[in-house]
């Protein structure tokens, strides 16, 4: 849900950025717990199988080591996050991000430009949300991370804003 002064904003691209109440969220780091949020926020649609999310994060390990890992990251995930629970859905067969909760996320941002630059009457419009689009592209799609699962959508974001 996006609204006009979000409790929680999110940038993926270019460096990752976790702003909370207008302070960047001192104790939030590191490659795997920023992939899962990412991986979540990136399929904040639908909740994510723990199997198959646990299967994508970490691909050569065994589905009991995997899922261990997963359990582990996701509380890591839940210590982590400001005000966890209004972001986050589990139960024991699936994973989500909570898509109503108050939240700014940049990539959703510039999807929802780049689709309203689409379907725009006037070229003044268009322009307008092209511009828009280009703002926030601040740099590739978490640039650092190299999971298999991301690359194709860096790729698709990079494409869209070229």
């Amino acid at each position: 849900m996006i609204s006009a002064d979000p409790q929680l904003k999110i940038s993926l691209f270019g460096e990752f950025s976790l702003v909370f109440q207008g302070k960047p969220a001192p104790n939030f780091s590191g490659d795997r717990p920023i992939s899962l949020l990412a991986y979540l926020l990136l399929h904040r649609e639908t909740a994510v199988s723990r199997q198959h999310l646990a299967f994508t994060l970490w691909p050569d390990s065994s589905d009991s080591q995997a899922r261990a890992n997963l359990r582990n990251l996701f509380y890591t995930l839940r210590q982590t996050l400001p005000a966890a629970d209004t972001y986050l859905a589990a139960d024991s067969m699936t994973l989500q991000w909570r898509s109503d909760a108050d939240f700014s996320l940049d990539v959703a941002e510039f999807e929802t430009a780049l689709t309203a630059a689409k379907t725009a009457v006037t070229d003044t419009d268009k322009i307008t949300q092209l511009e828009t689009a280009v703002s926030l592209y601040q740099g590739d799609l978490l640039p650092g991370n190299y999971d298999d699962w991301i690359i194709p959508l860096r790729a698709d974001l990079r494409q869209a804003y070229l």
